[in-house]
């Protein structure tokens, strides 16, 4: 094995592993920064990818203390001279482990900025952006439910960082210039890690790497023309990075694959050692009627295949290590088929990918057994049906050894009720992901058979297509096959990554929390024109359809449409009694294909908090001079009903008008305008002649 397999215990040399958390609430931090308990200065962090993204399985108290590293110029508190470092809670904070992979030191290098831009909740909630002010630094007083975050008078304006190609979109709507800061790392996806295996774990990262080189090669595209060398290097260096990086991430999906091999042949050999103990000692019985005479051919015969089956179990760690050092120039040939034939992104795309890598595997595996395989020819007479590549291919349990362990055999839980495995650098929690270990092995399967078709039939195999095969989506397909795969591979599972025709409205994805049904719609707004008068818009408002059951704590919300156009928007859910009750926009993004739907109105308004100090006649007004009934009682809002329902282009924001009172907060709901509306009953006259 290579030097670099073992740790070294020496600090430096055992990788460097970075990571990205959230400061805790400022309540759990007290035995550090209030009860003088603590030494240095210390922070609990939620660090993702490490922790749950909720505090029921994780609580804030249990999170691990994270050392800050002093910048310079601020000293060390030698000779007296230090400055003080502060966090505030929900600030989003960089660092790495000092101890390295095993994760159990965590140091702070620096904080994420903050902006006017950041809209922030109240509630602390665990990588959601809560707000910093606490029981000692108080909030100020505000009238309106989008509250800033800065303590000065004036705020720098954010710049917009998002990727090229949403860069792109900017400028080419605005015409007077790009605004954007185009940022490498916005639209990349991470993979948070929520497979049961190492095995899943391994095909989750290479669905993620297939789906960051298909994003890297779009913004390639946008910046170049595809025609240059330049550009044909550009892809090659980064075909070669992302054959590395996956090359290394196989290294489960390879162990869980060989050990399933042997963990099946273990009792296979024992019935085959059975077997033949029975057919030398019954021929040898039969020949010389001597039980003894029998039974000592028979153990000699067992005896005999001891040495070949200590070689065969000798070579796993072996076979384990050739065949992923093999594996780079399979996955290189498959990454170079996406950067052809992928357009768009999609799960399918990643799962063939996937079920191709397999291929490749299973075909080194099978072929690296073969000579120690020839030592136990005459065992294998007595296994049955035996073969290696059989055993690999037999089904989620076999192809992945270990991938059903540590579940107890409980029910898995249903679909969208598990949190996010992968995250988007500028987007947030994305949903969908889950992994079709079935699908992907049958897939597998059917592609390699219509190479095994396409092979007897004597025609050619290209590159990669020997494991690719059926996969025309990534091989392009085996050309001249003609009969010789007619029908095979029609069974593989359709998989369409061409850009959409049609650029549709985006959708509401709620997914997470422990329960599942949640749905909602969205509302638009903000209109403007793209290109060829693409009509294009903001989300400003989303309605809930069915509120859903069972969840345990608010679910991750998703604004997506199918061509990813549009980018930006943000919204937050609310549960009450395992309910989502509410779904509010954080940011309303831009560029979004919307459809001609009527402009919603202000149905309702919510009392986020009713305030104090108010007085009657105080009223309420927002940006479009919508006005409303305000009900007072003791001094708080208690009902806030909408007078008359103009259009909502745009996010709305109520207003307080008022000399007295402070912090009310209020919520604008919005709704499809009725087709009759039906003004307030004034009076009920009788005309009926009596």
């Amino acid at each position: 094995m290579e030097e670099s397999l073992f740790n070294t215990n020496f600090i430096g040399k055992d990788g460097f592993r970075w990571w990205i958390g959230q400061v805790a609430p400022d309540i759990v931090q007290k035995p550090q920064t209030k009860d003088k308990k603590g030494w240095g200065n210390r922070y609990k962090v939620r660090i993702m990818g490490y922790h749950p993204y909720n505090n029921v399985e994780l609580k804030d108290e249990e999170l691990p203390w994270a050392t800050v590293i002093s910048p310079p110029g601020h000293g060390t508190g030698s000779a007296g001279v230090s400055k003080t470092i502060r966090f505030q809670q929900g600030d989003t904070v960089i660092g790495f482990f000092l101890d390295g992979d095993n994760a159990q030191i965590p140091m702070i290098l620096g904080a994420f900025g903050n902006s006017s831009s950041v809209a922030k909740d109240d509630e602390p909630l665990p990588f959601r952006p809560f707000t910093g002010y606490t029981e000692t630094l108080k909030k100020p007083t505000e009238t309106v439910l989008k509250a800033s975050e800065s303590t000065g008078a004036i705020e720098s304006e954010s710049p917009m960082q998002v990727s090229q190609s949403d860069a792109d979109k900017v400028s080419e709507s605005s015409g007077t210039g790009n605004r954007a800061t185009m940022s490498s790392f916005n639209g990349k996806v991470v993979h948070l890690g929520c497979g049961k295996s190492q095995a899943q774990e391994s095909i989750s990262k290479m669905r993620v790497g297939v789906q960051n080189l298909v994003g890297d090669v779009t913004n390639l595209k946008s910046k170049f023309d595809v025609n240059t060398e330049f550009y044909r290097d550009k892809v090659k260096g980064l075909v070669s990075d992302k054959t590395a990086a996956l090359a290394g991430n196989a290294s489960g999906l390879v162990s869980g694959m060989t050990n399933s091999v042997y963990n099946q042949m273990t009792p296979m050999l024992n019935g085959g050692l059975k077997a033949m103990y029975s057919d030398v000692y019954a021929k040898t019985f039969a020949a010389t009627k001597s039980a003894g005479i029998a039974n000592k051919f028979g153990t000699a015969a067992q005896e005999a295949m001891i040495n070949p089956i200590g070689s065969l179990n000798g070579l796993l760690p072996c076979l384990t290590n050739q065949v992923i050092g093999n594996l780079s120039s399979s996955i290189e040939g498959i990454l170079n088929s996406v950067v052809d034939n992928v357009f768009n992104y999609v799960d399918c795309v990643g799962d063939q990918a996937t079920g191709a890598l397999m291929n490749a595997i299973t075909g080194q595996i099978s072929d690296g057994m073969q000579s120690s395989l020839g030592g136990i020819g005459k065992l294998m007479g007595y296994m049955g049906n035996f073969s290696v590549d059989g055993l690999l291919r037999g089904g989620v349990d076999s192809l992945l050894g270990m991938a059903g362990m540590g579940d107890c055999l409980a029910p898995p839980p249903p679909v969208g009720a598990t949190g996010a495995c992968t995250y988007r650098i500028g987007q947030g929690p994305i949903s969908g992901g889950a992994i079709d270990l079935s699908s992907i092995i049958k897939d597998a399967n059917i592609a390699k058979a219509v190479a095994d078709a396409a092979s007897i039939a004597g025609v050619p195999l290209d590159g990669v297509q020997d494991i690719m095969g059926g996969f025309s989506l990534l091989s392009g397909g085996i050309k001249e096959a003609g009969e010789a795969i007619s029908g095979i591979g029609d069974a593989v599972s359709e998989c369409n990554s061409a850009l959409p025709e049609v650029c549709e409205p985006p959708k509401i994805n709620i997914f997470g929390g422990g329960g599942t049904g949640a749905s909602a719609v969205p509302f638009f707004g903000n209109f403007n024109f793209m290109g060829q008068a693409k009509k294009t818009g903001s989300v400003i408002g989303i309605k809930m359809t069915n509120p859903g059951n069972a969840y345990m704590y608010p679910p991750f919300v998703e604004i997506v449409d199918n061509c990813g156009q549009g980018f930006g928007a943000v919204a937050r859910a609310t549960i009450k009694d395992g309910k989502v009750n509410e779904i509010y926009i954080v940011s309303e993004g831009l560029y979004y294909p919307i459809s001609d739907d009527v402009p919603p109105i202000i149905d309702t308004v919510t009392i986020v908090n009713p305030g104090y100090g108010y007085e009657d006649g105080d009223t309420v007004t927002d940006n479009f001079g919508n006005e409303y009934d305000t009900q007072i009682s003791f001094g708080s809002i208690i009902k806030v009903t909408p007078i008359n329902s103009k259009d909502i282009t745009e996010l709305p924001i109520l207003t307080i008008n008022s000399k007295t009172g402070s912090g009310a907060i209020l919520k604008a709901n919005l709704d499809v305008r009725p087709e009759t509306p039906q003004g307030e009953i004034k009076q009920v006259i009788d005309c009926i002649n009596t």
